[in-house]
């Protein structure tokens, strides 16, 4: 067995002076979710083994092989060939051209292929790879089917398959687990037609772009559209994974034939130095929450692309930092449905683009559609300053630029988590003190706050204290959302004592008479307590 180490490549790119806006091929989280498959769960017992380089030389064990010093087989599609439905098949580390098969790796059957490295997540340090090096890449045409451990790359040629792997047409529920693929055509092909969930997790996937811009899909970490997918790709969740330096996109969703795509789960991934974070045409019912997007390179265009007849879509709580274009942009090209419709945008961090933090295009109708149908829901993210972002709506903003129809206000006062979604706001004083019920059998809660807005950005102090639990609260407001005329909405960080260790707290307040007993109200969350509190039994509120 040869012995080899890791191969790490890192690439600087500059910037790309291209667009090609016509030429550019985001839900609640999937049903079904695959749980994460760690080295305390394992496969089972591999019933096939393949080394390219057997340490007892020729013949290879003719009964498939019992390790990596006993094996079975030279080429993993030798073993697959070999193998039935449902078995378990190990390659050991080496390299696999698969030159027998003309550089092209076909799985034919649900099988579950682990490398040297499975289990372990291809975004950290691993030991020996072993590395698919089929130039035409590895094509899934089965379901069901597992890749885990791998290290996938140089798949160059520009026919059949054209990626590092392909999941066929008409297929479901394969898994791309703990695997670098990187330096071929484009990494992943994605189809599944919703029987089982694809899942896509732990992987490192870089520098894609052999044959970019000219070719393909090239350039492209994950790539759809209706060619490769055949139709519908619906229940699909990728998390957990490193895309670097796609100089196109890191996903890429390009399905210009209805029905599209629906249910695509992009969360927790990092994105960086790729052309764009993700593209979308035609998707549906889908989300991108609680990644981190940086140095997005693409000029002119967004880390978050969304063009034609995306509906239902939600962008939450995403750190989207750096770029030389615009943070989010929405278009229409008119190639499928008609403008995006439901997109929503909240808890954002959109800091440092060269363009803007936001741009809704406005079209030019009735020749051009607008980049969305109605105004596009963009309240509470962070546009880099505390006096929101720049927009002749918002005077007094020095934010990241937002143009188009779009709801901004409010906007959140600091970063995201812990900034309050108060800017904007109307400016006011809001105090109170007095108790409150926490609980069925008389328990009682003190409170007292002083506490101003300005615009939203807040100032003051308040102290709580359960006289059940003793949790005890000293707290700094940060945030004050005043909503006229009677309530206001405080938040900031917290020192604590008997509270869980609570950092941080929320109070929701309603001045309704003077004085407020029985009348006012006021509830308070913090740590895993919510809405402790109520109606006043003694003392006031004033909102002025």
């Amino acid at each position: 067995m040869q012995t080899r180490r890791r191969i790490v490549a890192v690439l600087i790119f500059p910037a790309i002076a291209w667009l090609g806006a016509a030429c550019q091929r985001e839900t609640p989280t999937a049903s079904n979710a695959v749980p994460p498959i760690t080295a305390a769960t394992a496969y089972g017992t591999p019933t096939r083994w393949v080394n390219d380089d057997d340490p007892n030389g020729p013949p290879y064990n003719p009964t498939g092989g019992t390790s990596c010093i006993d094996p079975g087989y030279q080429t993993i599609q030798a073993a697959v060939n070999a193998a039935s439905a449902g078995e378990i098949i190990m390659v050991c580390d080496g390299t696999y051209p698969e030159l027998p098969s003309t550089g092209l790796l076909t799985v034919t059957k649900t099988l579950t292929l682990l490398g040297a490295q499975n289990t372990v997540d291809a975004r950290g340090a691993r030991g020996l790879e072993s590395v698919i090096t089929a130039v035409r890449g590895t094509s899934v045409t089965a379901s069901n089917v597992i890749i885990d451990g791998f290290t996938v790359q140089n798949s160059i040629a520009p026919a059949f398959t054209g990626y590092g792997i392909a999941m066929g047409a008409g297929t479901n529920g394969t898994q791309i687990l703990n695997n670098i693929i990187q330096d071929n055509i484009a990494g992943i092909a994605l189809s599944n037609t919703g029987g089982s969930q694809v899942l896509i997790r732990h992987n490192l996937i870089q520098n894609n772009n052999q044959l970019f811009p000219t070719c393909c899909a090239s350039g492209t970490g994950i790539y759809t559209d209706e060619f490769v997918s055949g139709g519908a790709v619906t229940n699909v969740l990728i998390e957990e994974n490193a895309f670097i330096g796609n100089l196109d996109a890191g996903i890429d969703v390009s399905n210009t034939s209805l029905p599209g795509v629906s249910n695509l789960d992009v969360s927790t991934n990092s994105f960086d130095m790729n052309g764009r974070a993700v593209v979308f045409f035609n998707t549906h019912n889908s989300s991108v929450h609680n990644n981190r997007v940086t140095n997005s390179t693409l000029v002119g265009s967004a880390a978050i692309r969304l063009f034609d007849n995306n509906t239902n879509l939600s962008i939450t709580s995403n750190d989207l930092v750096n770029g030389v274009g615009h943070g989010i942009r929405l278009s229409d090209l008119g190639l499928v449905g008609g403008p995006s419709s439901g997109v929503v945008i909240h808890e954002n961090n959109i800091e440092f683009y060269a363009l803007t933090g936001l741009t809704v295009d406005p079209g030019a109708p009735p020749l051009v559609p607008p980049g969305h149908t109605g105004t596009v829901n963009a309240e509470c993210n962070w546009w880099n300053s505390s006096t929101g972002p720049t927009n002749p709506n918002n005077p007094g903003g020095t934010g990241e630029e937002v143009v188009g129809d779009a709801d901004f206000t409010p906007w959140l006062v600091a970063p995201a988590p812990g900034g309050g979604c108060a800017g904007g706001g109307p400016s006011g004083k809001v105090t109170g003190g007095g108790q409150v019920p926490v609980d069925m059998t008389g328990g009682k809660g003190s409170f007292g706050f002083n506490a101003k807005s300005d615009g939203g950005v807040g100032s003051g102090h308040l102290n709580y204290l359960n006289h059940v639990t003793r949790a005890h609260l000293d707290c700094t407001v940060t945030s004050v959302l005043i909503t006229p005329p009677n309530k206001a909405r405080l938040s900031g960080p917290c020192s604590s004592a008997n509270a869980g260790g609570a950092m941080s707290f929320t109070a929701d307040v309603e001045d309704n008479a003077n004085p407020g007993k029985g009348a006012d109200k006021f509830t308070i969350s913090y740590g895993t307590v919510l809405n402790e509190g109520g109606t006043l039994t003694s003392g006031n509120i004033q909102i002025h």
